[in-house]
């Protein structure tokens, strides 16, 4: 039992390695100069260079996984629902009031095991009421890695998200769709921000 925490641990650990040595080098690339081959990756180059060079930091605390359609009350009564973990980030935001965000964080996935994920989002947001209430809607870019696909071998992903801010604090979520083969159903995945 020991060695297959231990397995775990280091698994986690590899995933946040990789991703930490990813990030500086995207940012690293887009501040020498982003590639003007495809206008489509100049931009996203771009915009990932800004929220890492201008950006302000936020802090994540992750909570929840909700095991949609296509899992049985019986899979949901071994599914971990409770996904704690936490990160940290950068966010940008234009002078719409629109966000490009860079982030990273660790939590326990639905088998107990830590999961690392990172990346880059965008976010359009309505204007804000209530003295600033928004809702958010946009799309997540990045990498996971996971114990039971590949071992932990970063994979990457493409997931719609969503979020409520109100001021600085947002709860945000993201779509999972099942895989066939890999999940049985969907997952709703919400974390918190803090934006300082």
């Amino acid at each position: 039992m020991r060695t297959k925490q231990a397995g775990r641990t280091f698994g986690a650990a590899a995933g946040l390695a990789t991703l930490a040595l990813v990030s500086p080098l995207v940012v690293n690339e887009a501040h020498a100069g982003c590639p003007s081959s495809s206008a489509l990756i100049e931009a996203a180059c771009n915009r990932v260079a800004r929220v890492a060079e201008e950006g302000t930091w936020d802090l994540y605390l992750t909570g929840y996984g909700w095991h949609i359609d296509g899992y049985s009350a019986d899979d949901r009564r071994h599914l971990n629902a409770q996904s704690w973990g936490g990160g940290a980030g950068k966010h940008f935001t234009d002078a719409n009031g629109n966000e490009d965000i860079l982030f990273a964080f660790v939590f326990m996935d639905s088998h107990n095991n830590p999961e690392p994920i990172g990346g880059w989002a965008r976010q359009w947001y309505t204007p804000p009421v209530l003295g600033g209430l928004s809702i958010g809607g946009g799309y997540f870019a990045g990498f996971t890695a996971r114990s039971d696909i590949l071992h932990y071998l970063p994979v990457p992903l493409a997931l719609p998200v969503a979020s409520i801010r109100y001021a600085k604090a947002s709860v945000m979520g993201a779509f999972i769709p099942r895989v066939p083969g890999v999940s049985k159903g969907d997952v709703a995945f919400f974390w918190a921000r803090y934006e300082f």
